[in-house]
């Protein structure tokens, strides 16, 4: 699903939109704050396949949550 700029509050911060990059940078920076010997590539590839797993409308953190458990493995 598109972030639409128009729409503010809970529902949209639920979603990641990885159309925008600041939106994936925000979301690789605080993966990296958990995993500081990762680099950014690998996070962010972490986090692309984690968001095929699921359905954007499941939202930021099943998405996040799958990251840092592939991160972990």
């Amino acid at each position: 699903m598109a972030d639409d700029k128009t729409k503010r509050g809970k529902e949209d911060r639920n979603l990641i939109s990885f159309k925008e990059k600041y939106e994936v940078d925000y979301a690789v920076n605080q993966l990296k704050k958990e995993f500081p010997d990762e680099t950014k590539t690998d996070i962010k590839e972490s986090l692309f396949d984690a968001a095929k797993q699921v359905s954007p409308s499941e939202g930021r953190e099943k998405i996040m949550r799958l990251a840092r458990k592939d991160l972990n493995d």
